[in-house]
């Protein structure tokens, strides 16, 4: 990322820093470690697998959400930690042999290739599991909202979300003409989980949390071009060997990041008119420009 990109942040960063310390306490102490007397391998793994652990941009996104229908962030932590459980179980499976056959995450060894395969299967499967509870948690929920939250995380996991997008991934199937939508189906449904939970617990409406799902939609494509710019730079392979046709491909990097310049004019033009000029829908401005910044 340029230096005038990271400048044209502050405002994430200085959010970020000032939630991390809460986020990486939620963390930990929702831990679903196994008890005592358990071969400790496990317990060793989780933690592995969710420290460090990148930016927490996903978990910080449900916390804005909050914040944008005029919620308390310290209120939805739970949920927020909800989140980057589901996020880290999908790079745990994206991961396997099975799946992208990585060896690497975050520049360290791939959890699988640390302790093993089984061992991640059973790690992913635990922080799913415990994500499903940490959406009851939120004090002042109704149980409507709560319902609604839970529905949005198993949506969000389902076969209209991530679970489909991975199948897309596998199979390398959807191409330009049916849109990079379903192909960014994964990341797409992350985030749109991410942006809508914590609103929902603090009682967003249907237009306020219509107008999210079209920041996520639009901010997920942007995503998915984002990368597929970054794959285009670091290896020419990836423009043949069967891959999916990409926007990438087709218009080249320059036209792709023209093309992604105003899917992120548009994204943040759908914030600012629900939401006015908050801090929160800011910072989200300011998280869009960063995932345009992004470099190889």
């Amino acid at each position: 990322m340029s230096t005038q990109t990271q400048e044209a942040c502050l405002g994430l960063w200085e959010y970020v820093g000032g939630a991390r310390t809460e986020m990486e306490r939620a963390l930990m102490s929702h831990l679903p470690f196994a008890p005592a007397g358990v071969d400790r391998s496990f317990n060793e793994a989780l933690c592995y697998a969710l420290f460090p652990g990148g930016k927490r941009l996903r978990p910080v996104m449900t916390l804005l959400g909050a914040e944008l229908v005029g919620g308390d962030a310290g209120e939805v932590l739970s949920a927020a930690t909800a989140v980057e459980y589901v996020h880290t179980s999908s790079l745990i499976f994206d991961d396997l042999p099975c799946m992208d056959n990585a060896s690497e995450r975050r520049g360290l060894e791939a959890l699988h290739l640390r302790y093993s395969e089984s061992l991640a299967v059973l790690v992913a499967l635990a922080l799913l599991n415990t994500s499903y509870g940490l959406v009851f948690e939120h004090r002042h929920a109704t149980r409507r909202q709560s319902i609604q939250a839970h529905a949005e995380l198993v949506a969000c996991i389902g076969t209209n979300g991530m679970v489909t997008g991975q199948t897309v991934d596998l199979s390398g199937a959807a191409g330009r003409d049916e849109g990079d939508v379903i192909r960014n189906l994964k990341t797409s449904a992350l985030m749109r989980l991410s942006l809508r939970l914590g609103a929902i617990l603090s009682g967003a409406d249907s237009r306020q949390l219509a107008a999210l799902s079209r920041f996520a939609e639009l901010l997920g494509q942007a995503y998915q071009i984002s990368d597929d710019v970054i794959d285009l730079a670091e290896d020419a392979s990836f423009v043949v060997g069967g891959r999916a046709a990409t926007l990438a491909i087709e218009c080249g990097p320059r036209g792709a990041k023209l093309h992604l310049a105003r899917m992120l004019d548009r994204a943040k033009g759908v914030l600012l008119t629900e939401f006015g000029r908050s801090r929160p829908a800011l910072v989200l401005c300011e998280m869009a420009d960063y995932i345009a910044g992004r470099e190889a």
